[in-house]
This record gives C-alpha cells, sequence and structure tokens, in this order.
C-alpha cells in the first residue's frame, strides 16, 4: 500500500474520530444544558420509525461507568400522535463500563428492568408490532408484563448474548395465537405417539384466549424456565423447558390436562381423553424448523414408564413380605 493511500485513511480515521468526539462532546452539553430526555425523544423520531418518552426525570453519568436510568418510559411509534406507545417501563437503568471498554476493549453491561408492560398487536395480516421492531416471526397477541435483571462481560460485543446472566419474570394476559389451533397441535403429537389418525380441527366456537406465567434464571445466555403454566379454556397446561437468547431457540416439555367439557366439545375418545387427564401425556414443544413445533417427548414418557414400573415392582414387593410375615 503506498503513502498517498496511507495519508488518506489516517487523514479519514482522524476525520471520523475527530467527529465522533464532536457528536459526544455535544450530546454531553445539550444534556446539561437542555436535559436527556428531549435529546432521546428527538433522537429516537429522527434516526428511528420509533419515539422513546420520558415522563419523569432522568440521570446519565459517563465515566467511569456509563449509567443511565429513567423511570416512566414509553415507546411509541413516531408516526401515531394519538397513541399511547405499545411498551411501557416503570423504571429503565443501564450501566456499561466505560473504563474497561477503552482501556481493555471488552464490555461489561448491567441492565435492569423494573416493571415493563408490552402490548402486541397484529399490525396487518402478517407480523404484530413486536415482529417489526424486533425482526422476528412473535405472532401472538397479548399483554406482557414482568421484570428482568441482567448483567454480561465479554471481549467482543459479539460474544455479549453467550455470557448474559440475570434473571426474568412474566406473564401473559389474554393471549391469541394467530392461526394456531393449540388444542389440534396437542391432540395430534399425542396422536403420533398412539399412532392414530390426525385428529380434527377444533371448532372456532371455542376462543383459544390463553394466560402464561413464567420465570427462571438466565444462565450463559439461557432462559431456564421450571415453572411453565398456561390457563386456556377448559384446560391448563405445565410445564418446563430452555430459551436460548443467542440462537432464540425453544424447548419445552410440558402435560395438557383437559376438563370433562372439551371431551364433547372436541370430540374426544375415552382412550384420548386418558391421555389428557388422568395420565397426561408428555408433550414436546421445539421450534428447530422455524416455527413451534409439538410433538411426543419420548425421553419422558420413557422415564415415567420406567419409574410406574419400579412403583408397582415395589408394591408386589412390599406385598409380598406382607404375606410372608402373615403367614409365619
Amino acid at each position: 500500500m503506498n503513502t498517498s493511500v496511507m495519508k488518506m485513511l489516517g487523514k479519514a480515521l482522524f476525520v471520523l474520530t475527530s467527529f465522533f468526539f464532536l457528536c459526544v462532546s455535544l450530546f454531553i452539553v445539550s444534556s446539561k444544558l437542555f436535559g436527556v430526555r428531549p435529546i432521546i425523544s428527538w433522537a429516537s423520531k429522527t434516526f428511528t420509525e420509533y419515539e422513546v418518552l420520558i415522563h419523569e426525570e432522568a440521570s446519565i453519568n459517563y465515566f467511569p461507568y456509563l449509567e443511565f436510568d429513567a423511570k416512566n418510559v414509553v415507546l411509541k411509534k413516531s408516526d401515531r400522535i394519538s397513541s399511547d406507545g405499545f411498551i411501557k417501563i416503570n423504571s429503565l437503568k443501564f450501566q456499561i463500563n466505560t473504563k474497561k471498554l477503552i482501556t481493555q476493549q471488552s464490555v461489561a453491561i448491567k441492565i435492569s428492568v423494573d416493571g415493563f408492560d408490552i402490548t402486541s398487536k397484529f399490525d396487518d395480516v402478517h407480523s404484530t408490532n413486536l415482529d417489526t421492531l424486533l425482526s422476528t416471526n412473535f405472532d401472538i397477541e397479548g399483554r406482557i408484563v414482568g421484570n428482568l435483571k441482567i448483567g454480561a462481560s465479554a471481549e467482543s460485543w459479539s460474544e455479549l448474548n453467550e455470557n448474559i446472566n440475570g434473571t426474568l419474570e412474566l406473564s401473559v394476559d389474554n393471549g391469541l395465537w394467530k392461526d394456531d389451533d393449540i388444542f389440534y397441535m396437542l391432540r395430534r403429537a399425542r396422536s403420533i405417539y398412539k399412532r392414530d389418525e390426525d385428529p380434527e380441527y377444533t371448532e372456532k366456537t371455542i376462543k383459544q384466549e390463553f394466560n402464561i406465567q413464567a420465570s427462571g434464571n438466565i444462565i450463559d445466555g439461557i432462559f431456564v424456565n421450571d415453572d411453565f403454566k398456561m390457563k386456556m379454556p377448559y384446560s391448563s397446561i405445565t410445564g418446563s423447558g430452555t430459551i436460548n437468547f443467542s440462537s432464540m431457540s425453544v424447548d419445552y416439555s410440558i402435560q395438557a390436562i383437559f376438563d370433562d367439557e372439551l371431551k364433547s366439545a372436541l370430540k374426544m375418545t375415552h382412550d384420548e381423553f386418558l391421555d389428557f387427564s388422568k395420565n397426561p401425556l408428555p408433550i414436546r414443544v421445539t421450534n428447530q424448523s422455524g416455527k413451534l413445533e409439538f410433538r411426543p417427548d419420548i425421553e419422558n414418557i420413557f422415564r415415567n414408564d420406567v419409574e410406574d414400573a419400579l412403583l408397582e415392582q415395589e408394591e408386589r414387593l412390599k406385598e409380598s413380605i406382607r404375606k410372608s410375615l402373615t403367614y409365619q
């Protein structure tokens, strides 16, 4: 590479660096003069399709930690003037180790979201407002509330997702899953294991609105949820599983219990109803193909069969000992 090219790159780097520090300096001075809230609102509207509103006082520090603390934060579409916003946060705290980032080029952050309230709705027939914001296929309407506390440190930004640790608790109220028949998917998983014919789709008279509760620890970027609970009309679902935030993969084992009303409403056979009442069949839920799939959980089914066989053998042994003692 010749000298003129090196000089050109050096000048470009100097200009970019100077511009960056000028922007940072202007932001710091402006935040001191006018406050953080109007600057954040202006920047979000200018560079994105959304507007961030902070209805209470916010504070920001820069060194040795970049710390941001705000209360009553709202995110809304910038083109909807009358909108109340679809994401609301009672208290938001963000911290990044600025000194470590500059001196060691490594990343260490802490985030606390106390009391988030998210309203997911379909903007059109294809996606929800959350899908548009996060570029995902969430496909669920409803109100999501909860709390999140995480911390992470890594040698680079790209490695950060795999080093996230913390806690998450959330609930979903009045949830609806777009175009998916949950009862059918549960019954079909059972029919695969039993080698029966596929069940019929559920009649539209049963609105499959659901409520969900889930909480757990986040360990190395994986949410470990041991107390998943879901309520639907005439039914309840419990289970446990994991969500990998790096790959966004889902892996759950669940059991569904149906009330008597569903037996006639879904035209279930007696044997089928037993697998969703007296002895609920373990079902595995994953998203390896890009959308959620319901399959029989062979591993847990086998484990349950072994445990039942051992318990039965134990009872027989106890009965045999009891009889032998009786006849002595």
